[in-house]
């Protein structure tokens, strides 16, 4: 977490068996979460090639990989609980289409007083 500020206040609540080293790549936006759009047609498709997948609420993911390498990334399915599911390749999903906003997870009111002094979306404070 850079200087503390937490990115969620509520992250740890909302998923309480979340690994550490997750929450503390997330609170410090190294990592990105995103719940699943169960709607989507790549993920209902991906379920039948992956049935574990069928028990995964989010996907921890980069949003720092270049896009001609995403073939490399491994993308992390975790369950409402924060349990991990499953690792995907990149090379075995894209998640374009797939994601949407995590609206039960509040962002903090300390870090969009952080961001307010940002000129970029790149800043780190």
């Amino acid at each position: 977490m850079m200087h503390n500020i937490e990115k969620y206040d509520n992250l740890k609540d909302v998923m309480p068996k979340l690994q550490p080293v997750l929450i503390e790549a997330i609170q410090s936006e190294f990592l990105e979460i995103k719940k699943i759009n169960k709607e989507c047609e790549k993920y209902i498709a991906s379920c039948d090639q992956m049935p574990e997948l069928k028990n995964a609420e989010y996907v921890i993911f980069s949003h720092h990989i270049k896009k001609n390498e995403h073939k490399y990334e491994i993308f992390v399915f975790i369950d409402g609980q924060g349990n991990i599911v499953r690792h995907v390749t990149g090379r075995e999903m894209e998640l374009y289409g797939l994601l949407g906003s995590c609206s039960n997870l509040h962002i903090s009111d300390e870090f969009v007083e952080s961001r307010s002094y940002c000129d970029t979306d790149e800043c780190r404070r």
